[in-house]
């Protein structure tokens, strides 16, 4: 909750609050897609900033009380997330790989640190896609979970960026990938040869179990006389959580980059999938009970943000026991849905039945991710349809989180690396200020328009209307 905060200047009730958010963002859905529907300029205005050119009139917006706590919810409400990935958000060094001495070069791009310029992005948290050492480009699976990944920097370059980051009045939180590790991470290593510390440090059996995973994938790999469990790949094997030794070493990561750097939370990668019973392995009691301690072993502060791709019943099982903050992919597709197809309806049935669900406002709200479709691809590259759908995002009760370059319009489709592509500073190929070097990966076709640099002095481009909408939200 920021955007609205209550019905009048002294309301901090948080229930209240989530209502207010709730109420407005329906008149914003049932009214800009009622106009996509009858093929009109499409936009909203409140009595403070201008969307686009159809008004839409409501009262005045009532000022938010000082900090989401004034409001009885936890600090996170008060925050706008932009999903970074550091390989593709700016290169320092022109080696064509985005680095952290990049990012924090273009930390001011994000928020400069003064609420009263304009020319910012106005985000207040970051959540950096994996950092740690890893063979793949992705990070998602790790080798060294107490060393940032070289291609980007060192730990010193990390605990700089959360510093600079902080400094701006922003948050940052990792991706933790606990579930799985890299199969040529050293523990997997010494677990496959027997080493006795690491014998069961993953899920192994001595005959094959014969069952396959919750998609019909094989999960089952021969190594040497047994079986190893690999939910994703067979380069990804999984840990076994109910070790206590590797619960204890998991949980001491986490406090090390706490402590190390002063990162604000986690991101739990694949959180519904971490301990399997048996053939179920998806959603287990084990799997609440585990991210339960977790929770309860770090600083009290700490952001722990799930990803339970699954329906949002399943999803609300595990707050607020198990996780702070989860995802909310129902209403992420029946907002891109609902305004690909100008379906009022159906984003105002998901808004109310989302509400009920959820402990206030403690879901996280979002469009796309850096596993699916990019917004401007699935709306076949429609900035009108772009626009409702952030004016809808930035409204939404919940904590919002914004995939990088979204902001200015950035098209992408499977595979995967095509999903995270270098961000479009400018128009000029083949680095697009992105590194003065070759790109690790092309970047998209789009970008000579979809780019920070001819965006950001166009009060009528989609870079403004974000830097709007995340300036009203903060402000009310």
């Amino acid at each position: 909750m920021i955007l609205i905060r209550g019905a009048s200047p002294g309301c901090r009730s948080p229930t209240l609050v989530i209502a207010v958010r709730r109420a407005f963002t329906l008149l914003v859905a049932v009214a800009a897609l009622g106009a996509a529907c009858g093929s009109a300029p499409v936009a909203v205005t409140t009595s403070t900033t201008a969307v686009s050119a159809t008004t839409i009139t409501t009262t005045t917006l009532p000022p938010r009380p000082e900090t989401a706590r004034a409001a009885g919810l936890p600090w996170w409400n008060d925050r706008v997330f932009y999903e970074m990935f550091v390989r593709s958000f700016a290169d320092s060094d022109g080696d064509g790989i985005g680095d952290l001495q990049g990012a924090i070069d273009r930390l001011d791009y994000l928020n400069d640190g003064n609420p009263a310029t304009h020319d910012d992005l106005g985000v207040t948290g970051i959540w950096l896609m994996p950092v740690f050492e890893s063979p793949s480009y992705h990070g998602y699976d790790v080798t060294d979970y107490r060393t940032v990944e070289s291609d980007y920097g060192t730990n010193e370059d990390l605990k700089a960026f959360v510093a600079a980051a902080h400094r701006r009045g922003m948050v940052v939180i990792l991706d933790l990938v606990i579930n799985h590790t890299s199969v040529e991470h050293p523990w997997f290593t010494a677990s496959a040869s027997g080493e006795a510390d690491y014998a069961d440090w993953y899920v192994w059996s001595d005959d094959d179990p014969g069952f396959s995973g919750p998609d019909g994938q094989q999960v089952w790999y021969r190594q040497g006389g047994r079986f190893y469990y690999a939910l994703f790949w067979e380069g990804m094997p999984d840990l076994d959580l109910e070790n206590p030794s590797v619960t204890a070493e998991i949980t001491d990561i986490a406090r090390f980059w706490i402590e190390e750097t002063g990162v604000d939370g986690y991101r739990i990668d694949a959180a519904r999938h971490l301990v399997e019973d048996g053939a179920i392995q998806v959603d287990t009691a084990a799997t609440l009970a585990w991210l339960e301690r977790f929770q309860l072993a770090l600083p009290a502060d700490t952001l722990v943000l799930g990803e339970v791709w699954a329906p949002a019943e399943i999803v609300a099982r595990y707050l607020p026991e198990a996780l702070d903050l989860a995802f909310e992919f129902d209403l992420a597709a029946t907002t891109t849905q609902g305004v690909a197809g100008a379906d009022a309806g159906a984003v105002a049935d998901s808004l109310e039945r989302v509400a009920g669900l959820y402990p206030n406002g403690q879901h996280a709200v979002f469009l796309s991710n850096h596993d699916q479709q990019r917004v401007m691809s699935q709306f076949g590259i429609s900035p009108a349809k772009a626009r409702m759908a952030a004016t809808l995002l930035l409204t939404y009760p919940g904590v919002p989180f914004v995939y990088y370059g979204e902001e200015v319009g950035m098209s992408g489709r499977k595979p995967d690396p095509r999903l995270r592509t270098p961000m479009p500073w400018t128009g000029e190929a083949p680095g697009l200020g992105f590194t003065t070097g070759e790109p690790w990966e092309e970047p998209q076709s789009g970008s000579a328009t979809a780019n920070v640099e001819d965006q950001s002095g166009d009060p009528d481009s989609l870079l403004s209307l974000y830097r709007d909408l995340i300036e009203l939200r903060r402000d009310h």
